[in-house]
């Protein structure tokens, strides 16, 4: 996984340093956990963070329980993140992969 800050995410690490779960912030992706539980129900088997209130403000979604709602989180966030990157057209990517060697056509 690579390494790179993500806007209202904060990994656990086990004691080798090794990610092993994800906290998110229910406030920051609010909307992408509304389409979660829009898609599986109200989970029951998630931990979660709780304000002074008892709000759910947070998410812990265990890399071993959870990897595939994980992997569906950081690329939704990766997506977001890099929305405002310029874009490289395909024909000029392309002709930089051909001089490189990189792509057989």
């Amino acid at each position: 996984m690579p390494n790179y800050n993500m806007r209202g995410v904060q990994f656990l690490t086990d004691n080798e340093g090794n990610k092993t779960a994800a906290i998110v912030d229910l406030k920051e992706h609010s909307e992408f956990w509304a389409d979660v539980l829009a898609e599986c129900g109200e989970p029951i088997d998630f931990q979660f963070l709780v304000d002074g209130e008892g709000e759910k403000i947070a998410v812990v979604l265990d890399f071993e329980k959870h990897g595939e709602l994980w992997e569906d989180v950081y690329d939704s966030l990766t997506i977001e993140s890099r929305k405002d990157e310029p874009r490289v057209p395909w024909e000029e990517v392309k002709q930089q992969l051909e001089k490189k060697g990189m792509l057989n056509v």
